[in-house]
């Protein structure tokens, strides 16, 4: 498992430090060509020195036939004080799936989009609003910046290498103030997970879809310099036919199937990437760009024909790290520094999507810097860490000729922690804190002489927190956390206008307790013809004040509200086994229960807007190895309950579940085909409950299935790719 991102040694050696039940081979080796990262050298050692001895590598679609026992991340899973899900993009060799396909399937995560292929796609985890999940790209916290928020449709899969997703307890070294969660994107650093040094990915599918990628990887981090060069398009027409009520809902005669339109969207992306490790120092180095070009085509009742959005950016940065830092054993420092741009047009001429016509210019700068520094001594690893960073934002109107919105933030935080290993490690507890400072200064409508800017806000929170880990046996760890969370709006939140997305400039931070409970069994033996047992139970909860969310106006626009204090409860279960080292079993299951505590009666106690109750995913693999080539089968079922788009509960969203199915092969010679088929059954119609029913014979009415922002999805869909690796 390679990565590039800096975890910091001090504020995350709670994951690292493994009990002695833990120090048998399980099979989670690493890959040859990606050693250990040079950002994240191991911690000293703390009253007793566990030996790990890897299994061999792991990695690509021959994993699945392979004969490693434990599950890929058992180590990681029992040894986290949190609950983390990590997905491996080398696992999805020959598969179309796409970075929210793959976020969206795994346990207690929601993605909301604005409907067909690679479109805006934000985060939620454990039904916290999507500016409550972190979202940090090879050290560099995207989510943070002004306007560059949790959209999962500007990365292609293709393009990283793992994504860590973190539910509940954040580390400190992630923003540790994040209430929902924070999912953490790898650049692959030096050689591909089999080796390789050159892969390139060919694909064309439904609905106009197609791609093309190539990536050159080389060196290794310990031994010289390692090197990774990526580029990367990605297209389609997105014309898929959907069931269209035109809004009407009670009126059965005018229900027809209509085709999307002005769904396009054409994407181009690279990335350069960079590190080494000299004795004891480290460091890695990175810029990366896209530029995207796409149509926002409304929600079925109200298509937008001709409504654009076209982006580009560019993001470097680079880190240095030193192992026994000014001579002191067990001490470590790490220093980081990045700057992005990005810039924006959305241009609405013909009125579509809000009122009246617009051509918008958007444009955000942002830099930061951060520096840590942490000390193991004995039982304890104490940690300190600051963080700096300027956003800034502008919002150009081309009709008017001026800048209707601009604004500037500071933001500053601070953050301590340690972690306290007893029982010879068996047991981990790790407090911490981070306190924020925030300053906005922004400017509105500046040609309208009537309207006073705002005034600058300052927003100023701690955000304590404790977490614990404890290994009953060496398969089985308890872990809970507890901690009270902060987050400010950010500047798009506040000021932005995206077409469907608009901000509200008075919007209060979200703060509020939360907490988690739950165990992992993770054996590293086989049972019988069974190997590879991974299962994960937990239970939540959080109680955030002032929650902000997208609340879709009759106008369908989606615009940013405090929706008052809320309460959220929840349980998610994963597990996932192999048998007979042919079939691979994974599933996960989160039930999610949202309530509204406010004094409006017409809202209390109802669920959050755009948070299902129940939400699960099946997968079964089927892989044999045939004269030294794998040939693998797979299928899946999705199911997401049904949800609302209002506070109300008075505009339903359908359940939907999806079937997909597909088979990859390698041919030999490097190359591999995968076929599949998504949405298999052809689903575009759901029906939905009326309550109360209008007549007795008016029960339920017919909805598009949508996802779960109430964007119709496309039917069935057929993908073909070719790989070829070397």
């Amino acid at each position: 498992m390679s990565r590039n991102h800096p975890y910091l040694v001090c504020l995350c050696a709670a994951s690292a430090t493994l009990a002695p039940g833990l120090a048998r081979a399980d099979g989670d080796g690493e890959a040859p060509g990606s050693a250990p990262p040079a950002s994240a050298p191991a911690p000293a050692p703390r009253g007793e020195v566990i030996v790990i001895e890897d299994g061999g590598p792991r990695g690509g679609v021959g994993d699945l036939v392979g004969d490693a026992a434990a599950a890929r991340d058992r180590r990681a899973a029992l040894a986290d004080t949190g609950f983390v899900t990590r997905i491996h993009v080398d696992e999805r060799a020959g598969e179309a799936a796409t970075l929210a396909d793959v976020i969206g399937a795994s346990v207690g995560a929601q993605v909301r989009s604005l409907g067909g292929l690679g479109a805006f796609a934000s985060l939620s985890v454990r039904g916290a609003s999507s500016g409550q999940t972190t979202v940090v790209v090879d050290g560099v916290p995207l989510s943070r910046v002004a306007s560059v928020t949790t959209d999962l449709g500007r990365f292609e899969l293709d393009g990283l290498d793992e994504l860590t997703l973190h539910r509940g307890a954040v580390p400190i070294e992630l923003g540790g103030a994040a209430l929902g969660g924070a999912l953490a994107l790898h650049t692959r650093l030096g050689r591909g997970a089999t080796g390789e040094r050159l892969w390139l990915s060919a694909g064309v599918g439904s609905f106009g879809a197609r791609h093309l990628r190539a990536r050159w990887g080389e060196g290794d981090p310990d031994d010289g310099v390692a090197t990774t060069v990526a580029l990367g398009y990605a297209g389609a027409d997105g014309d898929f036919t959907y069931f269209d009520d035109h809004g009407t809902n009670l009126v059965a005669e005018d229900d027809t199937y209509a085709r999307r339109a002005n769904n396009a969207f054409d994407h181009v992306d690279g990335a350069v990437r960079a590190g080494a490790r000299d004795g004891a120092v480290a460091w890695t180095a990175g810029a990366r760009g896209l530029w995207r070009a796409q149509g926002l085509p409304g929600r079925a009742p109200t298509p937008s024909l001709r409504a654009q959005l076209d982006t580009a950016s560019a993001l470097v940065d680079g880190m240095v790290e030193v192992a026994e830092a000014a001579g002191v054993a067990g001490a470590t420092a790490r220093a980081q520094a990045w700057g992005l741009i990005e810039a924006q047009r959305y241009a609405d001429l013909d009125g579509e999507v809000g009122v009246g016509t617009q051509d918008r210019r958007y444009r955000t700068l942002s830099g930061g810097a951060a520096a840590a520094a942490s000390w193991a001594r004995g039982r304890h690893v104490a940690a300190l860490g600051l963080d700096g960073r300027v956003d800034r934002f502008r919002d150009h109107d081309a009709l008017r000729g001026d800048a209707r919105v601009h604004g500037t933030r500071h933001a500053a935080g601070v953050a301590l922690g340690d972690d306290v290993a007893v029982l010879g490690g068996r047991w981990v507890i790790a407090p911490a804190v981070r306190l924020d400072v925030l300053r906005t200064d922004p400017i509105l409508d500046l040609d309208d002489l009537d309207a006073a800017p705002p005034p600058a806000r300052t927003d100023v929170a701690p955000s304590p927190r404790v977490s614990t880990r404890a290994l009953l046996t060496a398969d089985v760890a308890i872990k809970a956390s507890a901690g009270y969370y902060f987050r400010a709006p950010t500047l798009a939140e506040l000021y932005g206008d995206r077409g469907h997305l608009v901000g509200s400039p008075d919007l209060l931070a979200e703060r509020g307790p939360s907490a988690d409970a739950g165990v992992v069994v993770a054996p590293a033996r086989r049972f019988g013809p069974i190997d590879r047992v991974m299962v994960e139970l937990a239970a939540f909860a959080s109680w955030p004040h002032d929650t902000i969310g997208f609340v879709v106006t009759g106008a369908r626009v989606a615009r940013a509200r405090n929706l008052g204090d809320a309460e959220l409860r929840g349980v998610e279960v994963a597990a996932a086994a192999r048998l007979a080292r042919t079939v691979t079993l994974t599933a996960n299951y989160t039930h999610l229960d949202t309530r509204q505590r406010t004094t409006q009666a017409s809202f209390a106690g109802k669920q959050l807007p755009l948070r299902p109750r129940h939400d699960a995913y099946l997968r079964v693999d089927v892989a044999r190895a045939v004269r030294g080539r794998v040939v693998a089968g797979w299928a899946d079922v999705t199911y997401v309950a049904g949800n609302f788009l209002d506070q109300a509960e008075l505009d339903p969203v359908p359940a939907r579940h999806l079937v997909g199915a597909g088979v990859r092969a390698e041919l030999g010679r490097g190359v591999l085909v995968g076929i599949e088929v998504q949405n298999a059954l052809d689903h575009r119609v759901e029906q939905v409950a009326l309550d109360p029913a209008p007549r007795p014979d008016l029960a339920e009415v017919p909805r598009a299935v949508a996802d779960i922002a109430g964007f119709p999805l496309p039917g069935r869909a057929l993908y073909v790719a070719v790989e070829w690796r070397r």
